[in-house]
C-alpha cells in the first residue's frame, strides 16, 4: 500500500506518519483538524477495500470496539469512508504511545511473576467488560496488549471480534482466525459453535505462559 502521510482525510483527519501496518491495514498518526487532537487513523489496505467480507469485518471492528467503554480499551472516535480524496475506509481511534507486550518482552525478557499478573490483571478486567457485552475477541497475543510509558496496560485491535451467541459469523467452515500459538482448541478445529468468552480465557492463559 502507498503512503497515505500528507493525506487529509473526509476533509478532517491529516495523516502525520506511519505508525504500524499488517495484513488488513495500515495505522497512522493524524491531528484531527476539527477539534484540533492527536489521534490514530486506521486505514484499510485499497485491494481489501473492494472485498465486501473484509469492509464488513472492518466496520465490524469499530463498532464492536466502539460499543466498549473500559480505561484498558483503545477508544474508537469515528468510522467512514474517505470519498473527497483517496477512496479508503478508515478507523479513527485514540493515539497511544508506548510499546506492545510483544516488544515489551524483547526487551525485558522473561518477567516476574509479580510483574505478569499486574500487566495481566487489567487485561483480564477489559475482557471480562467486552464479555458482559456480548464480545469476545478472539486474538489475544502480546501484540495486540500495549502498553504506555506511564504503565498504564491497553488492548489493541477486536478487528476479528465476534458476538458470541449470534449466527452472524463472517468466516467460512474450515477458515481459522487468530494467531496459532495462542488459539484455543476450537479455533483451531474452526469449531465457530463453541467460540465464545472461554476462548479469550484460553489465550490470555497463553499469553501470561509467554510472559
Amino acid at each position: 500500500m502507498s503512503d497515505l502521510t500528507g493525506e487529509v482525510i473526509d476533509g478532517r483527519y491529516q495523516l502525520t506518519r506511519v505508525v504500524a501496518s499488517g495484513g488488513m491495514a495500515t495505522i497512522y498518526a493524524a491531528l484531527d483538524l476539527r477539534l484540533d487532537r492527536q489521534v490514530a487513523v486506521k486505514v484499510m489496505h485499497p485491494h481489501l477495500a473492494q472485498d465486501e467480507q473484509f469492509v464488513t469485518r472492518f466496520i465490524r471492528e469499530a463498532k464492536a470496539a466502539a460499543s466498549l467503554s473500559h480505561p484498558n480499551i483503545v477508544s474508537v472516535l469515528d468510522q467512514g469512508w474517505n470519498q473527497g480524496g483517496v477512496p479508503c475506509v478508515f478507523i479513527v481511534m485514540e493515539l497511544v504511545e508506548g510499546a506492545t507486550l510483544r516488544d515489551y518482552l524483547h526487551e525485558q525478557g522473561a518477567l516476574s511473576v509479580e510483574r505478569a499478573l499486574q500487566i495481566m490483571s487489567p487485561v483480564a478486567s477489559a475482557l471480562a467488560a467486552a464479555h458482559k457485552l456480548g464480545i469476545v475477541h478472539r486474538d489475544i497475543k502480546p501484540s495486540n496488549i500495549f502498553i504506555l510509558p506511564n504503565g498504564h496496560v491497553k488492548i489493541l485491535d477486536f478487528g476479528i471480534a465476534k458476538l458470541f451467541g449470534q449466527g452472524n459469523e463472517m468466516t467460512q467452515t474450515g477458515t481459522q482466525m487468530g494467531t496459532p500459538i495462542y488459539m484455543s482448541p476450537e479455533q483451531v478445529q474452526s469449531n465457530r459453535m463453541l467460540v465464545d468468552h472461554r476462548t479469550d480465557v484460553y489465550s490470555l492463559g497463553a499469553t501470561l505462559y509467554a510472559l
